[in-house]
């Protein structure tokens, strides 16, 4: 992925805390858009201290630390209904919940498929506010 995501994705995010009161962020842990929303993420809690950074998990750690967490930095949300959904579907209940649950889902997606896109169209049926960063770059 491209500075020019990164930059984009710091922007929206910017924009959310400032203009929308947004101050909590779930992020999720798996792919590579997961990884620059952490870094990015990471910097905007240096400059917006009281924002939270949650990182959403489909598998529970059992006790062990994900390697990169700092408890410092992230608060851990597994809800029951993902933490029991059989390991074969834990992601699509992670997913699921996020796109129910959250105000506004911030993503990259340039295709029509995949567990972000089938996150994305649930989000849709709920009417969240989808901000694709594909769109604008």
């Amino acid at each position: 992925m491209s500075t020019s995501i990164e930059n984009h994705l710091s922007e929206v995010v910017r924009g959310l805390i400032i203009n929308h009161d947004v101050t909590e962020f779930w992020l999720c842990e798996q792919g590579t858009f997961d990884c620059l929303s952490h870094l990015v993420m990471r910097e905007l809690k240096k400059e917006f201290e009281y924002i939270t950074l949650c990182i959403f998990p489909a598998y529970y750690p059992n006790n062990a630390k994900l390697d990169w967490m700092d408890d410092n930095d992230y608060d851990l949300m597994h809800p029951d209904e993902v933490a029991k959904a059989p390991p074969q579907v834990a992601i699509l209940r992670r997913n699921e919940y996020i796109a129910k649950n959250a105000d506004y889902i911030v993503c990259y997606i340039n295709r029509k498929s995949g567990g972000a896109y089938k996150a994305v169209e649930i989000a849709r049926k709920y009417d969240k506010k989808i901000i694709n960063l594909a769109e604008y770059i």
